[in-house]
């Protein structure tokens, strides 16, 4: 069999195979490293996934066999799939996170919306799914990893200069609060920063599939310490339906994207309550879900009732009634996390030319609308009524001569703009610019 003839065939098929989330072929993205073929028929091919994890493995494989062995003279195809790395940060501190294949923030600017309580949650149902899991609580002034996971004073072991994790359950987990108790951490910001920089650096995971870190609510010293010296693979932001929460989503967005850590998507946590005896949804604090994706550009990853026996998670079943909740919420940051890691997509480009927004969509066509109704057109917590849908900004409010002080990019998803009349929540989604202002040529 001549392998010059059949790779052209092999390629052409390997064409066919589809990454629904990038929609763009393997080849095309890159995934795959080598193809050869002896002359018995047998296909040796090397795939690169973007994530260990990646959910669509088992797909790819069936449909690539299915394809290649559709091709005359091919008797065989073995695929070796591998993964590309999590991009690192080149500091000698970083050995311990190198053996770490995803590393996830998750984070709420505002208090009490039940972060700690979704990441310690979202670590077991990770942990039953089989994958190598450990927690860290970087809530340096509050942490509620030991109460969580019913370890109030857990001894935690030193071992040259390594801190060795606390195992719950087989979870590995860490946190500050392990080592003060019920004492309160009364620290300056020097300070918070080298105890931040100690858990992260010097915390001996080994290998894991997943690092979920559970950040404290705000935007100070510990999520920069964090952001600035680990290369994250994305955070995740909860929130509630209320409009004090979601006006803090959007500190948030700007926060992560300013530091160049991809947001995943958002979870809306306390999002409803079901009667116990209709089954009715009863959304106490409002229906914020259609409108986020809208606002922020972002997916939302779930959406979590009013839930019972969701405060201790210190044994590998907890939460496993709400499995019909965690499962997709993995294989949503699974593929969140690939397509970053990917980055094959291409973000439109804005500049300013008088009185306009001018957008090219990099793909022969344009948009232009003026800066005045553009900011008119703020959808963010401040200009439009959560619970009503109903406009908080009058137009005749805004000067037409209104300046846009400041444009930042947010990811591949929205951009993010600040006004002359010190208005800085406007986060414009790029589809919802699309509707607003239809492409021409």
């Amino acid at each position: 069999m001549s392998a010059e003839i059949v790779k052209p065939k092999i390629f052409e098929q390997l064409k066919t195979v589809i990454d629904p989330d990038l929609h763009t072929d393997i080849v095309t993205a890159g995934f795959v490293k080598s193809v050869s073929i002896t002359e018995q028929g047998i296909v040796d091919l090397t795939v690169e996934l973007t994530i260990p994890t990646c959910p669509l493995q088992s797909k790819f494989k069936v449909e690539i066999e299915q394809k290649l062995l559709s091709i005359e003279g091919i008797k065989k195809v073995n695929i070796h799939f591998t993964s590309r790395k999590r991009a690192g940060v080149q500091m000698s501190q970083q050995n311990s996170l190198n053996q770490i294949h995803a590393v996830i923030a998750i984070s709420a600017c505002k208090g009490g919306v039940g972060k700690s309580t979704i990441a310690s949650f979202l670590a077991r149902a990770l942990q039953r799914k089989g994958f190598r899991v450990g927690l860290m609580d970087l809530d340096i002034y509050g942490p509620s990893l030991p109460t969580l996971m019913s370890r109030p004073h857990a001894d935690v072991a030193i071992i040259d200069e390594r801190i060795l994790p606390v195992e719950v359950d087989n979870l590995l987990t860490m946190s500050l609060g392990y080592i003060l108790g019920d004492a309160p951490a009364v620290l300056r910001g020097p300070l918070v920063s080298t105890y931040t920089s100690q858990l992260i650096h010097q915390t001996e995971w080994g290998p894991l599939d997943f690092l979920i870190i559970d950040l404290p609510p705000g935007t100070g010293d510990i999520q920069l310490t964090l952001l600035q010296q680990v290369a994250l693979d994305g955070a995740i932001i909860v929130t509630t339906p209320q409009t004090l929460s979601l006006v803090d989503v959007t500190r948030g967005i700007l926060m992560f994207e300013k530091l160049h850590v991809p947001v995943l998507g958002v979870i809306e946590n306390m999002s409803y309550f079901v009667c116990d005896n209709c089954g009715k949804k009863h959304f106490l604090f409002g229906n914020g879900t259609a409108d986020l994706p809208e606002r922020f550009g972002l997916p939302i990853l779930a959406n979590i009732p009013l839930l019972s026996n969701f405060h201790d998670a210190s044994t590998k079943n907890a939460g496993e009634e709400y499995n019909t909740i965690w499962e997709p919420l993995i294989e949503k940051i699974q593929h969140e996390i690939g397509k970053r890691r990917a980055n094959t997509l291409s973000s439109p480009e804005v500049h300013i030319k008088e009185n306009e927004l001018i957008i090219d969509w990099k793909d022969g066509k344009f948009s232009e609308i003026s800066l005045a109704n553009l900011r008119r057109a703020c959808r963010c917590a401040y200009c439009v009524d959560e619970l009503t849908g109903e406009p908080l900004l009058k137009p005749e409010e805004v000067p037409e001569d209104i300046k846009i002080e400041e444009i930042q990019p947010l990811g591949h998803y929205a951009v993010s703009i600040f006004w002359s009349d010190g208005h800085t929540s406007s986060i414009y989604p790029w589809d919802f610019l699309k509707n607003l202002v239809p492409p021409h040529s």
